[in-house]
């Protein structure tokens, strides 16, 4: 192996390390999945497949955002889950599905790894701490999807939006949520527009329930915001 191809497997190895399904795992087995992996890049709006598609393998997202969606009743998007940097997606494909269950698109200049799926499936006969931790990320994704569909059970977006905050507030009396993705994401994750999310962000700030300080959202009362979501969900 010559040295661009050392430096290359080492960094495809480092990012692996990054990701829940390979933390952990021994070294070796680490550097024999980085062998076998490669890059993609991906263009704003670029689809990296489509449901029912061939499956090649499962993916690692890198950098940038993925929209896994599909389609509903008049060609209208249904978002699926969005899948940020150091996160694994279609798992599931790999683990005897037909094709793809959604469709996936790049909302932003993306960089994935693609981990193909007989390679990974070889090697997974033989390492059996890599299939429980294979159980483990299907396990992730099916609570990921029990979680999007309550959500869209909510009957409006301000109780989408206040359950969304709730998600991610701890056990301390303020909570500050980094936002790592666009108001328009946002927008998208909760099935709104983001003009109606934006005028629910100035309803809220207006009440003093939320600040917004540059990517991050402040919310002084974790327990007053907590209250509001169960007003909102027995109204």
């Amino acid at each position: 192996m010559n040295r661009p191809e050392i430096i290359k497997r080492a960094a495809l190895a480092s990012a692996l390390k990054r990701v829940p399904i390979f933390q952990g795992l021994p070294a070796e087995d680490v550097e024999r999945i980085a062998g076998y992996a490669s890059r993609q890049s991906l263009e704003k709006g670029e689809i990296l497949f489509e449901e029912g598609g061939e499956v090649k393998g499962f993916y690692i997202v890198t950098k940038g955002l993925i929209k896994a969606y599909r389609i509903g009743e008049g060609g209208r998007e249904q978002l699926i889950h969005l899948v940020h940097p150091d996160e694994s997606f279609a798992e599931p494909a790999v683990a005897g599905l037909p094709g793809y269950p959604a469709h996936t698109r790049a909302l932003g200049k993306t960089e994935v790894i693609l981990i193909p799926a007989a390679e990974f499936l070889a090697h997974l006969r033989e390492q059996s701490d890599l299939a429980l931790r294979m159980l483990a990320s299907l396990s992730r994704h099916l609570h990921d999807l029990v979680s999007t569909i309550e959500n869209y059970k909510l009957r409006d977006a301000e109780t989408r939006l206040l359950h969304w905050l709730v998600r991610r507030c701890g056990g301390e009396e303020r909570t500050v949520i980094k936002l790592g993705i666009s108001k328009g994401v946002l927008a998208s994750e909760l099935g709104t527009r983001q003009e109606t999310l934006s005028r629910i962000f100035a309803k809220l700030r207006a009440a003093g329930e939320i600040r917004v300080e540059g990517r991050e959202i402040v919310i002084p009362d974790t327990g007053r915001l907590r209250r509001l979501f169960e007003q909102q969900l027995h109204s």
